[in-house]
């Protein structure tokens, strides 16, 4: 049988949980000696045939999860939101519509959803003329009210904001609230870079950036300020390149960057409008004219686990919330609730963790490997229910693992499914895989504060990839 097939057919919860940690075979603190020195590292491994514990080393120690998070969002998402759930974006209207006119106000519900392209909503737009509206007698109402408060968590670092993977999860959401530029450098010292901004794009970006003297060029960094609402200016100096090279950048203000899209698109399909554009803060219902739908559930947890996609994870923590309390959520309520659906409807013990997103990028989180076995099992023991073990990114073939060469190699390529977290120092792992018996292990790494100081050009991964590779065949072994 399978490795992904062999589990019980139904809910199973609270099944040794706190297993007797007696047990424990591998010396992972003698492994550890590879790892610079001030790395701090948690590592828990259960043999889930056996039910027998074969490694603990500081499994209860709080630490940051960074993107293994995302297996907390993915099971919680499971267990509230049924298997043909979407996002919607629609359009509706209390109105009626005469000769072309619409009489009465247009509403535009957004919801949240993280893979709306700006070629879907103009399609959405487009249905407007294509059921006779060709002008709008009343207002344009904004429906953001899913969501609430701020779009971003509490600890995302503050210079990662404007970078694409730190993109507000916010209710208007479209292209995941990113853009991109090119710069070109290749210039004289001293010169401004240029940036070459697509018109398609309503925002503005300047620059004042210019390139450095090569005395200068190994201390110098770019830097992207806001300047009003979505205006964008690059700061610093850079080397000279041969080639203008893309960025990407965060939209700031995604409700004011939907209407400018709105407006510029409304203009294409040849509709006009008499009254204003209005963001509303209560919901306003009326007769549904048209709508986009995201890819279902298992689509999204798919892309969010393998290409550990931020905007996905944050929109699912934020939605898990407004559909339990009805009620525009913000990310303490996505939080509380998390907490309470995972201890509830899975037994698994939070103690003083603390959640402060869905997808990890906070510097707030923190849990322990401990807990996070926990909810491995629950993912395992009923596998034949949630279908998950698919969205894990495989070693040495897809998602974030498809590269990483400690795991790359028989017998561990095809072999270990994990989620993958990265910060800067954090370097976790959260997953399963069958040891040379073919017993299923679940295994939680977490590896926090990791940095090989002033050689990290040239070594910065080899003592990881020491670590991991002789950890992991270990664990094979057992």
């Amino acid at each position: 049988m399978s490795f992904f097939s062999k589990f019980t057919p139904k809910w199973v919860f609270l099944t040794l949980l706190f297993p007797s940690f007696s047990s424990a075979q591998i010396n992972v603190e003698a492994l550890a000696e590879s790892l610079p020195s001030g790395t701090s590292l948690a590592f828990i491994a259960k043999n889930l045939d056996t039910q027998t514990l074969i490694a603990d080393y500081h499994s209860q120690q709080f630490m940051l999860p960074a993107s293994t998070q995302k297996v907390l969002t993915a099971l919680a998402s499971k267990l509230v939101l049924p298997p043909d759930f979407t996002f919607q974006t629609a359009l509706l209207t209390s109105g009626t519509i005469e000769n072309g006119t619409l009489k009465g106000d247009l509403i535009l519900r957004f919801s949240g959803d993280p893979t709306l392209t700006r070629g879907q909503f103009l399609q959405l737009i487009d249905q407007l003329p294509k059921q006779g509206i060709r002008h709008i007698q009343g207002n344009i109402l904004l429906d953001t009210t899913v969501f609430t408060s701020h779009d971003k968590a509490s600890g995302w670092v503050w210079n990662d904001l404007t970078v694409c993977f730190s993109a507000p999860a916010s209710a208007a959401n479209l292209d995941h609230n990113c853009f991109y530029a090119n710069l070109d450098a290749n210039k004289p010292e001293g010169s401004t870079i240029t940036v070459d901004l697509p018109s398609a794009y309503p925002v503005t970006v300047e620059s004042s950036a210019y390139v450095a003297e090569k005395s200068e060029a190994g201390y110098c960094q770019l830097d992207v300020v806001m300047e009003g609402i979505n205006h964008y200016h690059i700061k610093g100096c850079l080397a000279r390149q041969e080639k203008p090279f893309g960025l990407s950048f965060a939209v700031q203000d995604p409700t004011a960057f939907a209407i400018n899209v709105l407006q510029k698109n409304l203009t294409q399909v040849g509709v006009t409008v008499e009254g204003k554009i209005q963001q509303i803060t209560q919901t306003v219902e009326g007769k549904l004219l048209a709508e986009h739908r995201s890819e279902p559930l298992d689509v999204l947890l798919k892309k969010m686990m393998k290409k550990s996609d931020n905007q996905i994870a944050d929109s699912l923590f934020r939605t898990l919330a407004h559909k339990q309390h009805q009620r525009p959520a913000t990310f303490p309520l996505a939080s509380q609730t998390l907490r309470q659906l995972l201890n509830s409807k899975g037994g698994i013990q939070f103690g003083h963790s603390i959640i402060a997103d869905g997808s990890g990028l906070s510097r707030h989180n923190q849990i322990s490997a401990q807990t996070m076995l926990q909810t491995l099992e629950v993912i395992a023991q009923n596998e034949e229910v949630l279908h998950l073990f698919d969205t894990f990114p495989i070693a040495g073939i897809d998602g974030s693992l498809s590269g990483r060469s400690s795991l790359s190699s028989e017998p561990l390529a095809n072999n270990v499914i994990a989620k993958t977290g990265a910060l800067k120092g954090v370097y976790n792992l959260a997953g399963f895989m069958k040891n040379a018996r073919g017993e299923r292990i679940a295994f939680v790494q977490f590896i926090n504060g990791y940095s090989t100081g002033d050689m990290e050009r040239k070594t910065k991964r080899a003592p990881l990839n020491q670590f991991e590779q002789n950890l992991y065949q270990a664990i094979y072994q057992e």
